[in-house]
């Protein structure tokens, strides 16, 4: 029983002593704050998409459209793609290198689906906020602190 406690007690104290680690450094690397910055609008993306999915079946459920399947089906593709736009978020926020390609490629089908979007009366807003959130990204994850990061 004592053994058990000054053991505890010097695992709390050496804890105590050792300094936490920094915050914005994932493997050794410091992130920069423009990844973080489009980490961050990557996952409101992924927040919007994953809400516009929810929305998209819950509608279909409740309305019993002609082409559920088809209905049913684009709320699951929408609820995948916010899936996938989270992953994106945490791996730009650790600086992993393998999320920003898929993140540039996102950035640009979103910023084709903004556009046509801004065409649509009833969507115009939607788009405009798509395109926003796509520009800034792209700025961010291309910017040049972020794109040194990746080269080392």
């Amino acid at each position: 029983m004592t053994n058990r406690r000054t053991r505890s007690r010097r695992t709390k104290t050496e804890q105590a002593s050792s300094p936490p680690p920094e915050p914005s450094v994932h493997g050794g690397r410091r992130v920069p704050k423009t990844l973080y910055a489009a980490a961050a609008v990557v996952a409101l993306e992924a927040l919007g998409a994953v809400a516009a999915g929810c929305w998209l079946v819950v509608e279909a459920l409740l309305q019993h459209p002609r082409g559920i399947a088809i209905a049913l089906g684009s709320g699951v593709f929408v609820l995948a793609a916010g899936a996938g736009l989270a992953g994106l978020a945490w791996g730009l926020s650790r600086a992993r290198r393998w999320s920003r390609g898929p993140t540039v490629a996102a950035q640009l089908i979103l910023l084709l689906l903004g556009v046509e979007f801004v065409r649509g009366s009833a969507t115009t807003a939607v788009g405009e906020g798509m395109l926003a959130a796509a520009v800034a990204t792209l700025v961010l994850v291309l910017a040049p602190a972020s794109t040194a990061l990746f080269r080392e």
